[in-house]
């Protein structure tokens, strides 16, 4: 007796390809680094401006910073330019994500098996190469300046990782808001909106003590300022790294956490 199996029986009973987050961030990171390969715009905002960025901020503040730290400005500088490189490639990240929502290619991965994770985690892995070619040509720039890894090299390699943890929570955030607001001018006021004043009302550039006393606290405790704090004790051969890193640790894993899921989320409601 032979038995008869409806079509759409057939296709109930067929086995459905289940999304694997890590293949798929693989796949997709590799598409991003294409991309960003065939664009020299992309490297240049990698290696040139955060050297002219450093030189410029060097000449122009170096002797005033250096009479109210006590020290050199090439020390205090680099992990100031480092994470202001961090923010670029952040804002780099949101236009590639609204370009996607654009272009179709959201569309695409939204129809296929693909984890909801992987077109966030894709983008922010191939931002992240980007982003340690970033450190491979400042640090030698920051030696020029006076700037030295004198922690040792856990802390060196902990100050690497720290400065790829911030990358990663800023970029998450930002396609965030490229999924969201899904078109490039609307993406480019929003992050700049973020970006300006985190970056100036903090201790990046300038020690908390040359603001005014009731901007004070916030300078000290904003998650860049914590984070730079934490790159500036790494490199430090003679600070303490407890609290530093810690506090910073818990910005950026709190910050990560959130990001991941607003952007997870953000991607299945473009479009």
């Amino acid at each position: 007796m032979t038995t008869t199996i409806a079509p759409s029986e057939a296709v109930a009973a067929a086995p459905r390809p289940h999304p694997s987050i890590w293949a798929d961030t693989a796949i997709l990171a590799g598409r991003h680094l294409r991309l960003m390969s065939r664009r020299p715009a992309s490297i240049i905002g990698a290696v040139v401006l955060p050297l002219i960025f450093a030189t410029m901020f060097y000449v122009v503040f170096g002797t005033v910073v250096e009479r109210r730290i006590g020290s050199g400005y090439g020390q205090y500088l680099l992990p100031a330019v480092i994470l202001q490189a961090m923010l670029f490639t952040a804002m780099s990240a949101a236009i590639l994500s609204v370009e996607d929502v654009t272009g179709g290619m959201i569309r695409r991965l939204r129809s296929m098996a693909v984890s909801p994770v992987a077109p966030v985690l894709g983008l922010v892995g191939a931002e992240l190469t980007r982003a340690l070619l970033t450190i491979a040509v400042l640090l030698p720039a920051g030696a020029v300046m006076g700037f030295r890894l004198g922690g040792g090299v856990l802390a060196s390699i902990g100050f690497g990782l720290i400065a790829l943890f911030f990358a990663a929570v800023v970029c998450t955030g930002f396609i965030a808001i490229g999924f969201a607001a899904g078109k490039v001018d609307s993406v480019q006021v929003i992050t700049n909106v973020i970006f300006f004043p985190f970056l100036l009302v903090s201790n990046a550039f300038t020690p908390t003590e040359a603001f005014p006393d009731w901007l004070q606290p916030f300078v000290a405790n904003q998650p860049l300022s914590r984070t730079a704090d934490a790159l500036r004790a790494l490199a430090d051969a003679e600070a303490a790294l407890a609290r530093p890193v810690t506090i910073a640790l818990l910005w950026l894993s709190g910050g990560f956490v959130v990001c991941v899921a607003v952007a997870a989320r953000a991607y299945r409601r473009s479009l």
